[in-house]
C-alpha cells in the first residue's frame, strides 16, 4: 500500500540517506503502477493525498515549491 508504516516511527530513529532513497524509490515505482491501472481523476487524488501526507511528515508543502501545475515540475 502507498505510504504504509514500515513499523518505525521516523522521530524515533535516525533514517539513513539511502533508506530514504529506497523509499522514495518504491513509492514512485507504485505510484507507476498506479498510474497504469487508474483513471486520471483516480490518481491525481492520489496523488495529492501522497503529497499531503508526506509535507505533513516533512513540512514541505509542495503547492509553493512546485508552484504553477503547469509548469511540469510536480
Amino acid at each position: 500500500m502507498l505510504l504504509s508504516a514500515s513499523g518505525q516511527d521516523a522521530s524515533e530513529s535516525e533514517v539513513t540517506d539511502e533508506e530514504v532513497v529506497a523509499a522514495a524509490e518504491a513509492l514512485g515505482e507504485e505510484l507507476a503502477a498506479a498510474k497504469e491501472s487508474s483513471s486520471e481523476f483516480a490518481f491525481t487524488t492520489m496523488v495529492m493525498q501522497c503529497n499531503e501526507a508526506i509535507g505533513d511528515e516533512t513540512g514541505v508543502d509542495y503547492g509553493s515549491v512546485c508552484g504553477d501545475a503547469d509548469d511540469g515540475c510536480c
